[in-house]
């Protein structure tokens, strides 16, 4: 299996479970090493976020057949003001009312315009680098 082949069986954002798969452990050595930093990842509210990109560039760093690095962009397919429906994709969130929830408590930027949560782009970014529990986001 190529290494393309391999990533591609695995979502954009992962569960515990997903990164438990990959780095042969159980979850909860996976939540601890996320609480300690030593895997990538951002805590909104009670979760924890887990991007494959980071996850990629993460493993790649640690390896002993060290590559290139490229800075990851986990927002770069996303538009620059992005909808629920595009925070629920993003985060892998499966009820609107859990991004309501977030947004309502300030747990991702947004403004209520006209009935409805608008979240810019770059806003979003700055939260993601906040809420990391990597001291530089990875890439940097």
């Amino acid at each position: 299996m190529s290494e393309e082949d391999y990533w591609s069986q695995f979502p954009d954002t992962l569960t515990t479970a997903d990164v438990a798969k990959i780095i042969r452990t159980g979850a909860p050595a996976v939540r601890a090493r996320l609480r300690d930093g030593t895997i990538p990842g951002h805590r909104i509210a009670d979760s924890w976020i887990i991007f494959k990109g980071e996850i990629r560039a993460w493993l790649a760093a640690t390896s002993n057949r060290p590559r290139p690095s490229e800075p990851v962009d986990v927002l770069a397919d996303y538009p620059d003001e992005l909808s629920y429906r595009d925070l629920m994709r993003l985060f892998r969130v499966k009820y609107k009312g859990t991004i309501y929830i977030w947004l309502e408590q300030g747990h991702i930027p947004g403004s209520f315009v006209g009935g409805r949560w608008i979240v810019h782009k770059w806003q979003l970014r700055e939260r993601l680098d906040e809420t990391s529990n990597q001291t530089s986001p990875p890439g940097e």
